[in-house]
């Protein structure tokens, strides 16, 4: 069959149904067994890749094929953040919410690096990529952006403010030198650190966010402890417990 004749007659529709539960196992960890890869890069290690080969024909052969994958993957993405968030705010108490968070979150955050490897195709099309350019450094990938941006956008969005919250608790526990998980502040100040998919900026949510209230939560400290500190142990102890905190704050 020609080209012309090839045109028009590969829709999205055509493949998508076939594309989409590889594409949602690469999502949830799932495994992916060999027969769904047997004819596309049997030498490629499992979980590397969908089927590209597909992704290239919807691209190449349905108009609209790029635009219409990418809808359907912010989607399923969303559906997928959702899910985790149900699982995150099932916790009431604030250190099981962070553990859980933490939890969900790294796993989505290793599969922004394994998911839009197979849409190289649909790079190319919708950023109107040269060939050259297909190994383009992955944090400049689409789908990776679509998928931290839509994390950002859903669960991060309706719970940063409890989250913080309960980070700062821990904090502020640390400060008085009580027991507490520096795991959990850890790996929230990651998260934040890594959600960011804008490249001008890579730490503009840590900063208006995790740093802004950890900024506040260390004023609202000082302002309280400062008068009681000074009047125990004078000003000279008072600047060696400062200067310890700061050093300890910068780790």
């Amino acid at each position: 069959m020609s080209l012309l004749q090839n045109k028009g007659s590969l829709q999205f529709e055509d493949k998508w149904d076939l594309m989409r539960p590889i594409a949602l196992k690469l999502l949830r960890q799932e495994t992916v067994t060999k027969q769904q890869w047997f004819d596309l890069f049997s030498n490629v290690p499992f979980v590397s890749f969908l089927p590209a080969r597909d992704v290239h024909a919807v691209c190449l052969w349905d108009d609209k094929g790029p635009a219409k994958i990418h809808q359907a993957l912010k989607e399923d993405i969303l559906d997928f953040i959702k899910q985790a968030q149900t699982r995150v705010l099932s916790h009431q108490d604030d250190t099981a919410l962070l553990k859980a968070y933490i939890v969900e979150w790294r796993k989505f955050f290793t599969q922004c690096d394994i998911l839009p490897k197979p849409f190289c195709q649909l790079e190319i099309t919708l950023m109107g990529k040269q060939g050259s350019n297909k190994k383009a450094n992955m944090e400049d990938s689409i789908v990776r952006k679509l998928m931290l941006d839509t994390w950002n956008e859903s669960i991060f969005s309706n719970i940063k403010s409890r989250l913080q919250d309960s980070a700062m608790k821990l904090v502020h526990a640390e400060r008085l030198g009580e027991a507490f998980d520096s795991q959990l502040v850890i790996g929230v100040r990651e998260s934040y650190v890594n959600l960011c998919s804008n490249p001008e900026d890579k730490l503009q949510i840590y900063r208006d966010n995790f740093e802004k209230a950890y900024l506040d939560s260390t004023e609202r400290f000082y302002r309280t402890q400062a008068p009681s500190y000074l009047q125990q142990n004078g000003v000279q102890n008072y600047m060696k417990y400062v200067g310890h905190n700061i050093v300890d704050y910068q780790k």
